[in-house]
């Protein structure tokens, strides 16, 4: 795939939706601020990107400055100026700490030449004579100023590589998936969690001390490895966020043998109370994913053959924690994905070996599973039961 044609994908995608990890483990609201401005990024950047692309007037400046408007602004450029006064403000106060897309670092750069754009609209509304002639400069020299450097070879470097990083986990997660229901086991239970490190809100910010990266990520491993201990672990991976109304954050996806466990959203509650009450010492808090209703289910038993599933699984869930790092990247680790070891060439071999019956086949027209034993010409038992 053309790097033009898979950046075009990564910019119609919705960002992943920042939601509040509160005190209730299976409820979030979705419609707070940082969700809201998360959305915004998008818009944001989607539209920096087609200015830097275009070559129109945003900004027109009359013949007659004396009269009520002396710079007519364009519909463009009534946008660009509300992303400037407006939204780089609310991006940099619930995001700190993070690179956001690179379009909307693009207008960053522009803006901190000039911190006075910040007051664009304002001042539009009483600039006359002079005063008009050199806001419009400004105005213009901010446009021309975003497409100089948005067709740089620098820029359209630094957008690959981060384009080329999120291409690079979506391969890494499908290959690491794959590898886990061929050498692992045929069916898995997938298990959605987030793991939010502090207690961080709005109003309790500054009074609950952060906690740091370091910390945060042996946090991390220590609850990874008591997973590992206690259950039939078949693998993992997670991405870690900041934001202001949650602080450091983990969005986890684990897998667990299918064969020996069930219950994901019991599972999600024990794991989810351990990092409250053992990991974090009543500090963390978590969201279980799987005690929520999805319309797109991609989370609880698996079966290798359930196409569908692996599908909603892959879009929808994984692609969360490989995508998210292209518009919101949070700067104080160089590394925000982290998953599983692959199946080592002992395990290979090992279920190479020991494959001597086919896998089990779902019958679509009867709805029922069909547990096949074949032998030599053909099979000898059939066992059916009606699927869950």
């Amino acid at each position: 795939m053309r790097s033009e044609e898979h950046l075009d994908k990564l910019m119609a995608i919705e960002p992943s939706p920042r939601y509040f990890i509160g005190d209730d483990p299976i409820r979030r609201e979705g419609k707070n601020d940082e969700h809201r401005i998360s959305k915004n990024i998008k818009t944001i950047a989607n539209f920096v990107r087609t200015i830097v692309n275009s070559s129109r007037n945003l900004f027109t400046l009359r013949s007659k400055l004396q009269g009520p408007e002396p710079i007519h602004i364009h519909y463009e450029g009534r946008r660009l100026i509300n992303a400037v006064s407006k939204r780089l403000r609310e991006f940099e106060e619930y995001f700190p700490g993070n690179a956001i897309n690179p379009y909307i670092e693009l207008l960053r750069s522009a803006v901190r030449s000039d911190p006075s754009l910040i007051y664009a609209d304002l001042d539009l509304k009483s600039a006359k004579g002079e005063e008009a002639r050199r806001l419009y400069a400004k105005l213009t020299n901010l446009v021309e100023s975003l497409r100089r450097e948005g067709r740089a070879e620098a820029f359209k470097k630094e957008l690959d590589a981060r384009r080329r990083q999120c291409q690079k986990n979506q391969k890494s997660a499908e290959d690491y998936i794959d590898a886990i229901f061929k050498y692992r086991a045929s069916k898995n239970l997938a298990i959605r969690i987030d793991l939010a490190c502090g207690c961080e809100t709005a109003e309790r910010r500054g009074i609950v001390s952060t906690v740091d990266v370091e910390q945060a990520k042996e946090e991390l491993d220590r609850f990874i490895r008591y997973v590992r201990e206690k259950y039939p672990l078949t693998g993992w991976m997670a991405t870690l966020e900041y934001g202001l109304m949650t602080g450091l954050h983990f969005h986890v996806l684990i897998f667990i043998d299918g064969h020996q466990q069930f219950g994901g959203a019991a599972l999600g509650y024990l794991f989810g109370e351990h990092w409250k009450n053992k990991i974090t010492e009543g500090r963390g808090r978590y969201y279980n994913c799987n005690a929520a209703w999805y319309r797109e289910n991609g989370v609880g038993m698996i079966w290798h053959y359930d196409a569908a599933k692996r599908e909603i699984l892959m879009s929808r869930v994984v692609s969360y924690l490989t995508k998210s790092d292209f518009w919101i990247k949070f700067q104080g680790m160089k590394k925000t994905f982290f998953k599983g070891q692959m199946p080592s060439k002992a395990e290979m071999e090992e279920k190479e070996n020991s494959m001597g019956r086919p896998r089990k086949q779902l019958n679509a027209d009867s709805g029922l599973e069909v547990d096949l034993a074949v032998y030599g010409w053909g099979v000898i038992a059939s066992r059916c039961r009606p699927i869950a």
